[in-house]
Order: C-alpha cells, then structure tokens, then sequence
C-alpha cells in the first residue's frame, strides 16, 4: 500500500512540475531580421531580442517568476506570422510586426517598442519626385516596377499607389527587405517600399550604393509590437512591462539598446516618445 502511494505520489508531483514547466516556459518565433532578431557568431542578438531578456529580468524582478526561453528562428515572414498564429499559449512573435485590420483578426498585439518609418526606394537616378500631383508621379513611376515582402504592409502601401496613380503597375514579392533592396540596385527599372532601419542597415553595408528616398511617399503612421495567438495572456504581462510607471521606453536601457544597434541618423525617428 505505501509502495502505491509513494509511486501515485511521484507520478502527480511529476505532473505537477511538467505543468509549472509549461506555464513557465515562453517560446519565442522571431523572424530572421537585421538589426531586430538575428545570429551573429553564434548568438541570438538584436533590438527584439534584448528587450525579451529586459522583460524576463523584469518578471523576475517585480513578479518573482522565472521563465525559460525558447527560439525558434524564421527566414521567411509569412511562415514567421502563421507558426505564432497557430502557436500555443505559450507563443510570443518577434518579427517588426505592425497592426492592420486583418492582421488584428488573427492574431494579438503588444504595447509598441519602436516607431516605423515605411519608405520608398527608387534607383538614385530616378528623379526626385517633389509633389504627389498625378502628373509627376505617373511620369517617374510610371514607366517602373514594383516590388515588396510578400504579406507585408509595404504591399498595402503599393497598392494604394496603384490605385491612385498607376492602374497597370506590377508588383513582384520577395521574402525579404534586403531582396527588396538589392532588386532597385540591380534593376534600375523597380522601385518599393521598405522599412526606414531596413535601408539604413543596406546603406551602412553597401556604402557604394546609390539609392535614394522619395520622401513624398514616406509612411510614419506604424508602430512596431510584438504579436501572441489569440486568446494568449502573455502580453498582459508583456504591455504591463512597456507601459507601467513611465514605460520601458522611456527608460536609460531601452535607448542604450537602440543606440547598440541604429545609427543617429535614424534613432529619433524610430523611438517611442
């Protein structure tokens, strides 16, 4: 009798803590993307990922709660979104995401981490556009292609261009804002829309480069979050962490960690005020 309740003792306490691992577990999708989730020699670095750690230190701090962290890493965004919408409980997404109507329908958002600028790119002899009048952007842009990351807002912004200036535009899809860049630099002949840190970082590693910005068509409306499938209460907690007291962004730490890894150039336009 007491060989059975030792073994019925063992097989709940071992429930037990196989449910406390699992509540305490965070698996964490990041989709591949310099400078916000990426290797280098061997370690997982980047703006999304030192903000996870803060967060983990945070909730050791002020809930006593330890978690253990999981990556799983992502080269291509669409199957980045759809494995933490189809995530467990558990899931926290980390992939520069930004909201949009059927985005808000799948899945969940956090409190904002960082500012974006979504710009248009063209070949640096493409003239400059200077007045969002039909006549001069059908004469620069009219005679170009397209090209965006598939599934993402970039496209949206493309086809509002579309569909106010150029009816019979072409719109190729790549799996990447690099690809995006090196298209325009190796086919003077498309043009797109890519993230402001996504052309800072392409200029710094391709300094021979010339590409330039048309300003006229700049988007500064999105805000970065991470996302969770729904019906997760991680980022409760998670929105908690950004905006309790004066917010993690309005801390030294969170500028430390964008000073790690933008240039001036852009850091006042990407911060959370």
């Amino acid at each position: 009798m007491k060989k059975i309740t030792s073994l019925l003792f063992v097989f709940l306490l071992s429930i037990g803590l196989n449910n406390a691992q699992s509540q305490d577990t965070l698996k964490i999708h990041y989709y591949e993307n310099y400078p916000y989730a990426y290797t280098e020699d061997g370690k997982l670095k980047g703006i999304e990922v030192e903000i996870i750690e803060e967060y983990t230190t945070w909730l050791k701090q002020k809930k006593n709660k330890t978690v253990f962290v999981e990556y799983t890493a992502h080269k291509d965004f669409g199957e980045f979104y759809s494995s933490v919408k189809s995530g467990d409980k558990s899931t926290i997404g980390l992939g520069s995401v930004t909201p949009n109507t059927d985005r808000e329908k799948e899945v969940l958002f956090s409190a904002p981490y960082l500012q974006n600028v979504a710009v248009l790119i063209t070949a640096g002899k493409v003239p400059t556009i200077r007045s969002r009048t039909n006549a001069e952007v059908t004469k620069v842009l009219g005679v170009l292609n397209a090209v965006a990351v598939s599934k993402s807002s970039h496209v949206m912004y493309l086809n509002e261009l579309k569909k106010q200036f150029l009816p019979t535009l072409k719109i190729s899809l790549v799996e990447n804002q690099n690809q995006v860049l090196e298209r325009i630099v190796s086919d003077n002949m498309y043009f797109g829309y890519v993230d402001i840190v996504a052309y800072w970082s392409f200029l710094k590693n391709n300094p021979g480069k010339f590409l330039k910005m048309q300003k006229q068509f700049s988007e500064p409306k999105e805000m970065f979050r991470f996302i969770a499938p729904m019906g997760s209460f991680n980022l409760l907690s998670v929105d908690e962490f950004f905006e309790s007291g004066f917010g993690f962004t309005s801390t030294k730490k969170y500028h430390q960690i964008l000073e790690s890894y933008l240039g001036y150039e852009i850091i006042e336009s990407v911060e959370i005020k």
